[in-house]
C-alpha cells in the first residue's frame, strides 16, 4: 500500500479543520498503563473564551469543523465541553459549515441523560475501553479511589443501546500477551448484547507503552504474534461488519499529529501536536492567545509535518515514534564517529496552510 493523493489532499485541506480539546487533564481512573501525570485541571475560563474566539476566527474560512474531545476524562468538565460545542454549533449554523464531533471517553460519566445532551450538541462519536470481562477490568481499569469501573461503563453502554439516540460508539478492546487468552467471556456478551446494532463497533488494540511509571512491567507481543493474536480476536465476533480498524483497508494510516490541518489545545492553552507525546517539548508547539489567535513555533512544527517530505509511510503513520527514532540514531553516530550529526528536522518543505475564505 503507498499513500493515495486523495489522502495528501484531505490532511494539507486548509478548509478543514481537527480541532482536538482537553476540557480537563483531570481523570476520575488510574489505568496501570496510563502514561498521563493529571497535574493540570479544568480549563479556565479564560482559555475556554480563547477557543471560542479562535473557532469564530477560523469559521469563515472554514468547510468542515472537526472537533474532538480528550482528556483526562473529559466527562469531568461537561460545563465546559456544553459551552464550547453549543458555541461550534452556533457558527456551524451561521456559517453553513460542516460541523462534527466526538469524544474519547472512559465511558464511566457517559449516562443516558449526558448521552442525550451530547448528542444533541453534534458529539455523536465515541471511543470508549474496555480490558476484559469484570475481573479483568477491573485489575487495570481502575478508579482514582481504587475501586472498579466496569460495572458502571457496561450498565451505560446498555441503556445506550436501549436507547434510539443516533450514534456511534467503538469499543476499543485493550488487550496484552497476559489478557488474550482470557477476553471470550467479554466478547460473548459483546456478541449477546451488542451483535448486529450499527451504532457499535469493535477494535481490539493491544496495550503499548506510552511512557507511563509501568512502561517496564508491561509485556508486548512481536509484530508477527500480534497481527495473530488481532486476527484471532477478530474472529470471535458473530457479526463481521463490527470489525473496525484505523483506516480503510487499502489505505495506510496518516496520524492525526502529522496532518497540517490537525491541531490539540490542552486545559491549560498549550498548542500541541501529540495527544501522548504531552512531556516532550518539541510537542509544545504554541500558545493559544486570548484573542484566538495561535502563536505558533513553526521549526517545531515543521518537524511533525515532515511525512510529507517524500511521503514517508513510517513518519506519516507516526511522527513522533520517527522523531525518537532519528535522535537515537544521531546519538549513536554521535558515539561511534565522536562528532555531532546533524539533524533534518528543519529540512520540510510544508507549514501550516494559509486560511481560505469562502466564496
Amino acid at each position: 500500500m503507498s499513500i493515495k493523493p486523495g489522502q495528501v489532499a484531505a490532511a494539507l485541506d486548509a478548509g478543514f479543520l481537527n480541532l482536538i480539546l482537553f476540557p480537563t487533564e483531570q481523570c476520575n481512573f488510574r489505568c496501570t498503563y496510563c502514561y498521563e501525570d493529571f497535574n493540570i485541571g479544568r480549563m479556565k475560563p479564560t482559555v475556554v473564551e480563547s477557543v471560542k474566539a479562535l473557532l469564530t476566527r477560523r469559521a469563515s474560512s472554514l468547510e468542515t469543523l472537526h472537533i474532538s474531545w480528550f482528556g483526562g476524562e473529559p466527562l469531568l468538565a461537561k460545563p465546559v465541553v456544553y459551552d464550547i460545542s453549543t458555541h461550534a454549533q452556533m457558527l456551524a449554523g451561521q456559517m453553513s459549515l460542516s460541523y462534527m464531533a466526538d469524544m474519547t471517553t472512559n465511558g464511566y460519566l457517559l449516562d443516558r441523560s449526558t448521552a442525550e445532551r451530547l448528542v444533541g450538541l453534534g458529539v455523536t462519536s465515541y471511543q470508549i475501553s474496555l480490558d476484559g470481562p469484570e475481573k479483568v477490568h477491573d485489575r487495570t481499569r481502575i478508579k482514582a479511589n481504587g475501586a472498579g469501573s466496569f460495572s458502571q461503563i457496561w450498565n451505560n453502554l446498555i441503556a445506550l443501546r436501549d436507547s434510539d439516540l443516533t450514534f456511534a460508539i467503538k469499543l476499543r478492546i485493550h488487550f496484552s500477551p497476559d489478557t488474550v487468552l482470557v477476553l471470550d467471556p467479554l466478547i460473548d456478551d459483546l456478541n449477546r448484547e451488542f451483535a448486529h446494532d450499527f451504532r457499535f463497533s469493535v477494535y481490539f488494540k493491544s496495550i503499548e507503552r506510552l511512557g507511563g511509571p509501568n512502561d517496564s512491567a508491561t509485556r508486548l507481543f512481536s509484530e508477527e504474534l500480534l497481527d495473530e493474536a488481532k486476527r484471532y480476536l477478530d474472529g470471535k465476533l458473530n457479526d463481521k461488519s463490527q470489525i473496525s480498524s484505523l483506516t480503510a483497508d487499502d489505505e495506510p494510516y496518516i496520524c492525526y499529529a502529522a496532518k497540517p490541518n490537525s491541531l490539540a489545545i490542552r486545559a491549560n492553552g498549550d498548542v500541541v501536536k501529540c495527544t501522548v507525546a504531552l512531556y516532550d517539548e518539541r510537542n509544545r508547539v504554541g500558545k493559544l492567545k486570548s484573542d484566538g489567535t495561535l502563536s505558533i513555533d513553526q521549526v517545531k512544527v515543521r518537524g511533525w509535518l515532515r511525512g510529507f517530505r517524500d511521503l514517508d509511510e513510517r513518519e506519516l503513520a507516526c511522527p513522533y515514534s520517527a522523531m525518537n527514532d532519528e535522535v537515537k540514531g544521531r546519538r549513536d553516530r554521535e558515539e561511534e564517529f565522536g562528532f555531532e550529526a546533524p539533524s533534518t528536522s528543519d529540512t520540510v518543505l510544508l507549514t501550516l496552510g494559509p486560511t481560505r475564505r469562502k466564496s
